[in-house]
């Protein structure tokens, strides 16, 4: 199994990093004393420039609106309900096709309140989605808890900030490179590059430049993907089809399905055999050249199992800056390339590889699952979206605790896939991959009864699309004097 095994948790934060890029708000959250016994809570979103969100009421069908939901509690009462404070702009949305309204650079969502005690707690979150002219983020939760104080007049009670940057972006691009080359299509082709450097009888100073330019054109040709997505990507309304339409959604949970199921056995994914037959044929003739072609051969071959990482690279990046898929394909090639070139220049260190073997099967037989888990992020997206209120969240935890558990059942070696080797014994290091699983597993069931799951919120659907909420339901029953 060895170390390699730290595949699927890279993959794993990879992706989860990945859903949490485009977020261009911030919140800060506090209250004002009214008198009374009456305070009124303030929910203040800082919207970057250029991006906006919704307002509350909008018609069917279009963009998610904003809503703030707050926990039930004995210590306090709402009075009235959610209202906005800001300069709301009435527009027409092309991306939508209808008339709506938001907000730009600033708005305030207030709630007045009423409550007796000296001191209590106000606990909710307000689910919100924001756009620019070219991109929309999917909807998201952010958490506020405000204490409030009879003594103050006012006070500030925190503030929330979601999202990243091209840095963030980009280093979340190497790690997925770095994934790329543990898979079973990718790893074995590095005896292979080896020994094509190895055989070359010229100096040493040229076989040095030969892996140099091997290296700079899997750097070149995953970049060349990124700057045609960049150019193609730069259009208003693009973007946001992307992220957002049914359609390209349907395509990337069919694509990632069928990877999954490559992975689980089921079938093998080949690449048309002249699409590599040409470059190999190049590769044969040796020099320079050939080990450009080298490099766009060891591409095109490891597309069968590093297709999913830069498909799920490319749709992020291109729901965001117009910059960020040049920049993400970069780094992936970046990370992608540096071990082969390394082993190219120094042979040697191949001998501290472990050899290809079961464990490789493993790999992607974990892959798989991951995939699944992951695929159900874009049937979300569109049950967001077009509000169809088939996927809730109960759903969607209650999925991936099965998933990860035969997933830990997996790494146990009480499932298995025909061509898996048996599993003898467990080693230290799976039995900590079963341990990760596992406690990744008792840490969604929470979820299933209202936790906020902080950790995952960019992946899951909204809390407002729960349908059990424990603590609302002890709230309803102690408010209707039911008792057990």
């Amino acid at each position: 199994m060895k170390k390699y095994m730290l595949l699927p948790i890279l993959v794993l934060f990879s992706l989860q990093g990945i859903g949490q890029i485009y977020d261009p708000v911030s919140w800060k959250f506090s209250y004002e004393t009214k008198g009374n016994g009456e305070y009124e809570i303030v929910l203040k979103a800082i919207i970057e420039e250029k991006s906006h969100i919704y307002a509350m009421n909008l018609p069917d069908g279009g963009p998610i609106p904003t809503t703030v939901t707050f926990e039930a509690s004995d210590d306090y009462s709402l009075v009235g309900e959610v209202y906005e404070k800001g300069e709301r702009e009435d527009v027409f949305d092309e991306a939508f096709n209808m008339d709506i309204s938001w907000f730009s650079n600033e708005v305030e969502f207030r709630q007045r309140i009423k409550g007796d005690a000296a001191s209590f707690i106000v606990k909710g979150f307000v689910n919100y989605m924001a756009c620019d002219d070219s991109r929309c983020s999917p909807p998201m939760d952010e958490e506020f808890e405000i204490t409030v104080s009879a003594s103050d007049d006012s006070a500030a009670a925190g503030s929330g900030r979601t999202g990243g940057g091209l840095v963030k972006f980009f280093l979340i691009s190497i790690l997925a490179g770095l994934a790329g080359v543990l898979t079973p299509c990718v790893f074995p082709m590095i005896p292979m590059t080896v020994a094509f450097f190895s055989r070359d009888t010229g100096s040493r100073s040229k076989s040095i430049l030969s892996a140099f330019i091997f290296g700079l054109s899997i750097i070149l040709i995953y970049s060349s993907l990124g700057v045609i997505v960049s150019l193609t990507s730069a259009g208003a309304g693009f973007a946001n089809a992307l992220s957002t339409h049914w359609i390209p959604n349907v395509l990337f949970f069919a694509l990632f399905i069928v990877f999954a199921s490559s992975f689980f056995g089921a079938f093998e994914i080949i690449l048309p055999h002249k699409w590599t037959s040409g470059a190999d044929s190049r590769v044969d003739k040796g020099g320079l050249v050939a080990a450009f072609f080298l490099g766009l051969t060891t591409v095109l071959v490891s597309f069968s199992c590093t297709g999913p990482i830069v498909g799920a690279l490319l749709v992020e990046a291109a729901s965001g800056d117009v910059l960020r898929p040049t920049i993400g394909m970069f780094g992936f090639g970046l990370a992608f390339a540096t071990p082969f070139t390394i082993f190219a220049l120094f042979p040697s260190v191949l001998n501290k590889m472990p050899k290809s073997g079961g464990w490789l099967n493993s790999i992607k037989v974990v892959l798989g699952f991951i995939m699944v888990a992951f695929s159900l992020k874009f049937v979300s997206t569109i049950d967001d979206v077009y509000q169809l209120g088939i996927l809730n969240r109960d759903i969607f935890l209650a999925i991936w605790i099965v998933l990860f558990s035969l997933l830990g059942f997996y790494l146990l070696g009480k499932i298995k896939f025909s061509h898996d080797s048996d599993v003898k014994h467990i080693g230290v290091f799976r039995l900590f991959l079963v341990i990760v699983v596992f406690t990744f597993v008792v840490y969604l069931i929470p979820g299933l009864f209202g936790a906020p799951l902080k950790g995952l919120s960019g992946l899951l659907p909204s809390r407002q699309k729960s349908t059990f909420n424990l603590e609302r339901i002890v709230s309803s029953a102690g408010n209707t004097g039911f008792s057990a």
